[in-house]
């Protein structure tokens, strides 16, 4: 399977991702990105970006930059720092791998507004379970 394939089946298939509004759009070796556009139901009471917005689109950046060794991985434990918050509809939170073991891999993610302007970022612990391929079709 082939970067553009991981891509289309993550934005195809994960139903959490897709909940939230959270697209994969860009992934290579120890790297990826998802974007979301924002809407009212991404929002906290004071029309900010919920903090677990955030950290979720962080989770899922992590987990994809983890993933393009082929394998499957799940997030063990997570540290996360909010920087300020935005009113742009737009976030994109990109994870490169810092260090990958045999069982266990970290991530870096940073996230930013449309403007570009960094908002908040944190180190993911990551867990592989397994192979991509052994992966259940439903």
């Amino acid at each position: 399977m082939d970067f553009t394939d991981k891509i289309n089946a993550t934005n195809q298939k994960n139903s959490f991702m897709l909940h939230n509004g959270i697209r994969l759009t860009e992934m290579r070796e120890d790297y990826a990105k998802v974007e979301a556009h924002l809407t009212r139901e991404n929002r906290n009471l004071y029309g900010a970006v919920h903090g677990g917005m955030f950290l979720t689109m962080g989770d899922c950046a992590a987990g994809g930059a983890a993933r393009t060794n082929g394998m499957r991985y799940v997030t063990v434990s997570n540290s996360f720092e909010f920087f300020r918050n935005t009113k742009s509809q737009h976030l994109i939170a990109e994870g490169r791998i810092k260090n990958r073991g045999r069982t266990i891999c970290v991530a870096e993610v940073e996230i930013s507004d449309g403007e570009g302007r960094l908002l908040c970022g944190g180190t993911f612990t990551l867990f592989c379970t397994g192979s991509l391929d052994e992966i259940p079709e439903d």
